[in-house]
């Protein structure tokens, strides 16, 4: 079974690629030079528009998905034999998705799986558009581009065991993209974007080495961390042609909106791509390169989609913003369930709440600054301070395998300019806002945090070593073999923990390849004369549509698509 769970795994990615090479050319790419890499990303992009848009007619059943992952195998094929990309690079792509498919294999999902990534995955894959979700539990309230992407994985024998195949394809392309771009051939990219990604290759390969860890959270991060890529040479590399500035920036646009319909909060990142366009010279003739209508269609119908199914599911267009909530709708949530939420979000976030504690005063305790004491020894004192370790530890690490190159006097001192003091200050003003709204890495804060911190380093670090040099590039390569060592080893610990397991334990490992589930008890109940099926516990992977509230719940139809409301108590 893991054999054909590996096979079946690889033929999605390659899909994927399929759909990203035809988005590529859509776009109008196709007379510009090509990074292969970029493709895994923009078919996801791709997909998760394609998805939204079936989900609005129909459900992500087995007969789709086959036929939408048939589709991309042939779409790449197509594009192979009219020469648009090398077979090496699929070969290199393979090899990386073969060395990190250890991190996919797990038992042990994120706490939040079963609460609501299993059950919106499972009621995007089973059902068509339903309104008033929000209204049959909280988890249906959190709506997700990457939920979309889940629910196209849902294929026959595996059924939702790949929906972890989405977060596992973010790392993939990332480490992909990274090791690509740093290894050109001709060198055009600059020293200071390599050193860039060599450094967040190393963080991903020693922090983020369980997948589950992802959640929903990370891949939106992912996608950030590649248009920040985008924007330093936009930013700093005079050697672009305006082709391939275009290029770059549309690019980096769709990524960020790509990252913003996974996570809405990451819209904070777009501050430094607007400081980009207010001091780009010739931002006329290149703005006018996205006044096309294939780009544009790209570009705003995700967030049209997003904006939409926030609304069928809750009434708000960005829940859980209040500002932006139609109470007056009658399935949508009321403004006090919305005003309660969204200060429960904030109160967890700043060190209020937990699973044992709640302070007695939640709307007391964020709107003053008393939370930073008890932030600081619920929070930093445990997780954050664990991330900035790793942080240090891996510039430590660089220092120290650098030494002679980078406390060599002769060597180029480093001469910050205007643009990287403002480049700097949009990056503080993005953590202020992370750090007084929603304090917690998962919310967007460890790219900020690890930007903050590593950008002035790898500035620094770009004028004394230089990626071309041979000694250097096999240096920092024996460091990503070490980075690839722990993460394997961390994996294997994990592995080996998770097999020892009995099989009357919870997360056990006996249904290998296939993560573990817990058997919830539901029943199948009719209100109105439709069916859904009622748990007390978590939805996990109870069949859609499932319920653990049918208090005042009524249900009704109206041209075809099921409305969930609740009566006035």
């Amino acid at each position: 079974m893991l054999i054909i769970f590996f096979f079946i795994s690889f033929l999605i990615l390659l899909s994927t690629l399929g759909y990203g090479q035809l988005l590529y050319n859509i776009i109008e790419f196709k007379s510009i030079k090509k990074n292969f890499s970029i493709l895994g990303f923009l078919g996801l992009y791709l997909l998760s528009t394609i998805s939204s848009y079936s989900h609005l007619v129909g459900s992500h059943n087995y007969i789709f998905n086959i036929f939408l992952i048939c589709t991309g195998i042939t779409i790449l094929i197509f594009f192979y034999l009219k020469n648009q990309f090398s077979i090496k690079h699929v070969k290199y792509i393979f090899y990386i998705f073969f060395l990190l498919f250890i991190a996919f294999l797990l038992s042990k999902n994120n706490e939040d799986y079963p609460y609501y990534h299993l059950p919106n995955a499972i009621q995007f894959a089973q059902q068509k558009l339903q309104f008033g979700l929000g209204n049959l539990n909280h988890g249906f309230k959190h709506i997700s581009s990457l939920f979309m992407l889940m629910s196209i994985h849902y294929i026959p024998v595996i059924e939702h065991y790949l929906f972890n195949l989405t977060n596992y394809l973010f790392y993939v392309f990332l480490i992909f993209f990274s090791i690509f771009e740093i290894t050109k051939q001709k060198n055009e990219n600059l020293n200071f974007s390599k050193l860039y990604l060599s450094v967040l290759i190393i963080l991903f390969l020693v922090k983020f080495s369980r997948l589950a860890e992802f959640g929903s959270d990370i891949s939106g991060q992912v996608l950030i961390s590649v248009h920040f890529f985008y924007l330093i040479e936009l930013f700093f590399n005079k050697k672009l042609s305006f082709l391939d500035r275009a290029r770059y920036i549309k690019i980096s646009l769709i990524l960020l909106v790509f990252a913003a319909t996974i996570k809405f909060i990451l819209v904070i990142y777009s501050l430094p791509f607007f400081l980009f366009l207010y001091l780009e010279k010739n931002k006329k003739k290149l703005l006018k390169s996205f006044f096309c209508l294939p780009y544009l269609l790209i570009i705003f119908l995700p967030i049209l989609f997003f904006l939409f199914f926030n609304f069928a599911s809750t009434g708000c267009l960005i829940y859980p913003v209040e500002k932006t909530c139609f109470s007056n709708i009658y399935w949508a949530l009321s403004s006090e369930t919305v005003g309660y939420l969204n200060l429960h979000y904030e109160t967890w976030a700043k060190g209020g709440k937990g699973p044992n504690f709640e302070t007695d005063d939640p709307a007391g305790y964020v709107n003053s600054f008393n939370w930073i004491t008890n932030w600081i020894s619920v929070y930093f004192f445990n997780k954050f301070s664990d991330y900035l370790l790793v942080i240090f530890s891996i510039i430590l690490l660089i220092t120290v395998t650098f030494k002679k190159k980078i406390f060599n006097k002769k060597n180029i001192k480093t001469r910050f300019k205007k643009i990287h003091l403002k480049i700097y200050i949009a990056l503080i003003v993005i953590l202020l806002i992370w750090f007084f709204n929603f304090p917690t890495l998962r919310y967007g804060g460890y790219l900020i945090v690890f930007l903050i911190i590593s950008l002035p380093y790898v500035l620094i670090l770009s004028t004394k070593i230089d990626l071309k040099n041979k000694i250097i590039f096999n240096k920092m390569l024996a460091l990503f073999f070490l980075s690839y060592s722990i993460f394997v080893f961390k994996n294997l610990n994990r592995l080996d923990l998770e097999f020892n397991k009995l099989e009357s334990q919870h997360h056990n490992f006996i249904n290998f390849p296939f993560y573990w589930v817990e058997k919830v008890d539901y029943k199948k109940i009719s209100v109105d004369g439709y069916d859904i099926y009622l748990t007390n516990s978590k939805c996990w992977d109870v069949p859609s549509t499932c319920v653990r509230n049918i208090e005042n719940l009524n249900i009704k139809k109206i041209n075809n698509y099921l409305i969930y409301y609740k009566d006035d108590e």
